[in-house]
């Protein structure tokens, strides 16, 4: 009889201890995997900050430049989009488009258009969209975008 009762506390002590483990094996898994979720969602936050703090910061550095353009070409440059605007409806002209575009307002406003003209080529782009593109230039600014 003696050895039944040491075996039975044997297997009593077992348990509990498994019991216990079990319990503090998934309540440290239950941890991790928030902690996980938690730096996964802080990641993502972050990501968004940093994008919306790169686009301010870029928006930011525009108008300085805007700010330093002679006044005669910020008025050229507001004249162009403005009838840009008009004629598109806010879509995005192919090039071929926004160069007849470009020569009918050449036409109405030519001292705006020479303005424009002269400022889009001081910055290596083209006013004529098709021939830009086909030639395989590196860097071009489109009538469009300015």
């Amino acid at each position: 009889m003696p050895q039944e009762k040491g075996s039975g506390l044997r297997s009593e002590g077992l348990l509990p201890a498994v019991g216990v483990g079990a319990a503090v094996y998934f309540t440290l898994s239950a941890i991790s995997l928030s902690t996980l979720g938690l730096v996964g969602i802080g990641a993502g936050v972050g990501y968004g900050v940093g994008s919306w703090a790169v686009d301010k910061i870029r928006q930011k550095r525009c108008e300085k430049q805007m700010d330093r353009l002679p006044e005669e070409l910020k008025v050229a440059l507001q004249q162009w989009q403005t009838y840009l605007a008009s004629r598109l409806a806010g879509r995005q002209p192919n090039p071929s488009e926004a160069e007849a575009i470009f020569a009918e307002f050449a036409q109405l406003q030519p001292f705006y258009a020479q303005q424009v003209q002269n400022f889009v080529h001081a910055h290596g782009g083209s006013t004529t969209g098709g021939a830009a593109y086909t030639q395989g230039q590196t860097r071009h600014v489109p009538v469009a975008e300015v």
